[in-house]
């Protein structure tokens, strides 16, 4: 009875954790399938391990609060290592939440609450899928790094003109850093749009300035 019961909770966290995963892997992520089920697998191993060994062990005391805060510790680490900085952004936020989320749903699979891990992975499902396809539809700003390489005129009115210019094209400059060496100037621009497509006006715009030597544009991502 124990065997069959905890093989139903192993299948259930298999197949839960899977639906997940297989979103992630579909989209090319770091974290796929099989890091998925075997999150959510452990997570329900560690959990069914407590439940069935206090049962099996009379004088066992043992605090299934302390292995679920444990579970989320060490998933913790695990969903950081996804976490990717790159020059222009972060990525990997969205893998870790499922990563986390994923081992919530094992948790539920190994205490054999079947009904709230089947809402909550449909619930997660949902946001992958339905909410990625609102996102394009939704009003939102996304952000730009244009970086630009000069070897002619003073910063401030290089600057300046580059300003001008990204305005008349519906850009909004957040911030500006640069970095002054014998070749010259190179100013990054933190630019602000109200949609999510590249430029290409604007940037040839810019390259066309005396002394522009290249330009680079990069969208900034802030999930993943």
């Amino acid at each position: 009875m124990v065997l069959t019961d905890s093989a139903l909770r192993f299948l259930a966290a298999f197949v839960l954790g899977g639906l997940i995963g297989l979103e992630r892997q579909m989209h090319g992520r770091p974290a796929g399938l099989r890091t998925h089920i075997l999150v959510s697998l452990g997570s329900a191993v560690a959990v069914i391990a407590g439940v069935h060994a206090e049962s099996s062990f009379p004088g066992l005391s043992i605090d299934t609060g302390r292995i679920i805060a444990g579970i989320i510790t060490g998933i913790g680490f695990l969903g950081a290592g996804t976490i990717i900085r790159y020059r222009e952004g972060i990525g990997g936020l969205t893998t870790a939440a499922c990563i986390w989320f994923v081992a919530m749903i094992g948790i539920l699979c190994g205490f054999a609450f079947y009904a709230l891990a089947g809402i909550a992975t449909v619930a997660a499902l949902l946001v992958l899928l339905l909410l990625d396809l609102l996102e394009e539809k939704l009003p939102s700003s996304t952000y730009w790094v244009l970086t630009i390489s000069s070897t002619e005129k003073p910063l401030e009115l290089f600057e300046q003109e580059c300003v001008e210019i990204l305005q008349k094209e519906g850009l909004h400059v957040k911030s500006s850093t640069f970095k002054i060496s014998q070749s010259g100037i190179e100013l990054s621009l933190v630019l602000r749009a109200r949609k999510r497509r590249t430029y290409f006006k604007a940037a040839e715009l810019v390259k066309e300035l005396q002394g522009v030597t290249s330009i680079k544009w990069a969208y900034r991502s802030g999930e993943w």
